[in-house]
């Protein structure tokens, strides 16, 4: 794939970042004012005992939009750093441009790991229930029928659209809705 991943544009922030330590395959941002409007108003993470536990696709967002820093070992990470730590996950720079492309429309991107897929979807946050599940496909990857209608169903017997990203090449976005329809 030819698609380049790089920090669109750094937005700088008057006063300190929030402060997060990468440690393994997450970044933890401990407990800080901060953490729960970040949590609250974003939805980023989940919050456990007043920290605020990202994966790589969150943090790397929101390095990307100036909210967070993220240290290892003591050192700050940059954009690129962070990004290849990351890219140790499956398709992590498809995804991530995927990600960032949902909550540049404004929408609540979780993962849909426990639906077989990368992300659920919500408009208004996770209080309510996710309307969407997204996979990610590679323009020119081939792939099966019947994978489609595994998709399809598991979303239809949990009454969210299935929605299918490709990404081309040159990193351009199209989604498709499936939806399982009886006659």
């Amino acid at each position: 794939m030819l698609i380049s991943l790089k920090c669109i544009k750094s937005v700088p922030r008057r006063g300190e970042n929030m402060k997060g330590t990468l440690i393994e395959s997450q970044i933890i941002v401990e407990d800080e004012p901060a953490v729960s409007k970040l949590h609250s108003k974003g939805f980023y993470g989940k919050m456990k005992e007043h920290n605020l536990y990202l994966n790589f696709l969150e943090a790397l967002y929101l390095v990307e939009k100036g909210k967070i820093d993220v240290e290892y070992e003591g050192q700050k990470l940059t954009f690129s750093e962070l990004l290849e730590y990351a890219r140790s996950e499956a398709e992590f720079d498809i995804r991530f441009f995927v990600y960032r492309d949902l909550r540049e429309k404004g929408l609540i991107v979780k993962t849909g790991f426990k639906y077989g897929c990368h992300f659920r979807v919500y408009r208004r946050g996770p209080e309510e229930h996710a309307e969407y599940l997204v996979h990610v496909i590679p323009e020119k990857r081939e792939f099966q029928t019947y994978d489609i209608v595994k998709h399809c169903r598991l979303a239809h017997s949990v009454n969210k659209l299935m929605v299918f990203a490709f990404i081309d090449e040159e990193g351009d976005i199209t989604y498709y809705s499936v939806q399982r329809m009886r006659m």
